[in-house]
């Protein structure tokens, strides 16, 4: 198993942003930083809604059950609200050959002014609730459908910190952490023919998958290699397999998610109900 490459190195002034800067102002110039790169760049984002009349055939999905942990019993309403809205807003999303679909620009801003209730979040390594929070749980859900439809990601992070050791409601390396205007996840469609998304939530579960016009659909295996420990840190690999109808299997390296452990004994995963 090879080793994970060494941590990238983080500019000065990055660091001393983090260190003293307010959150709020540090999420605003990234925010800014985000609009200009994408106004200067040539992506082409989805932003049509489809009918799922005219994609008969499905990619495999990819669905996780919805958990409350001890200590987030009072979050929980907000938690199941919460991914009740950003679904309806992403479902039907129709992303045509060479276009980006982007979640927070089809989602937009997880605000209480857009009906998002407080639900837990992950801010600077410390738990806490925030309005629109408790939604990397569809971001994760979302990440897996799409590589399972073959989708080019064109940007993914994982989360900073394994809060939950071993109850963690994801597997490690299948993880996609979101922050607005921060950190998105983006997909490019790399197929001759458009795709749509179809995503849902109820109580009980996140549940996704993209459809298809055609049935030609290519073949697709995840593998997320043993994770790497070191002192404080988990890393691991993924990759994945895709193959073509009638043409040869490509193997791609979807790179190493890194983790910081945190002490999670005190967490235990519960249904919701």
């Amino acid at each position: 198993m090879p080793s994970p490459p060494p941590a990238p190195v983080v500019p000065a002034a990055r660091r001393l942003a983090r260190r003293w800067l307010p959150r709020r102002l540090r999420a605003g110039l990234a925010r800014l930083r985000r609009e200009l790169r994408d106004r200067r760049g040539s992506l082409a984002f989805a932003d049509a809604h489809g009918s799922p009349d005219d994609f008969p055939y499905r990619f495999e999905g990819y669905r996780l059950p919805l958990l409350i942990y001890p200590g987030q019993e009072h979050l929980a309403e907000g938690k199941r609200h919460n991914q009740r809205l950003m679904a309806a807003a992403l479902d039907g999303a129709r992303v045509e050959p060479g276009e980006v679909l982007s979640l927070w620009r089809r989602s937009g801003r997880p605000s209480a002014r857009r009906g998002y209730l407080e639900g837990a979040a992950i801010v600077d390594g410390r738990l806490t609730a925030e309005a629109g929070g408790a939604v990397c749980l569809l971001s994760t859900v979302l990440y897996n459908a799409g590589l399972l439809a073959a989708l080019e990601v064109v940007e993914r992070h994982a989360h900073s910190v394994d809060s939950y050791g071993e109850a963690r409601y994801f597997e490690i390396g299948r993880d996609a952490a979101i922050e607005y205007g921060v950190l998105d996840l983006r997909f490019r469609n790399p197929h001759p023919f458009p795709v749509l998304l179809e995503i849902t939530s109820d109580d009980c579960e996140v549940a996704a998958t993209f459809r298809a016009p055609e049935p030609a659909l290519p073949g697709v295996a995840i593998e997320v290699e043993p994770p790497s420990r070191e002192p404080g840190l988990l890393s691991a690999r993924t990759l994945r397999r895709v193959t073509p109808p009638g043409a040869a299997a490509r193997l791609d390296d979807l790179g190493w998610s890194r983790y910081r452990v945190a002490d999670a004994s005190h967490f235990t995963a519960t249904t919701a109900s």
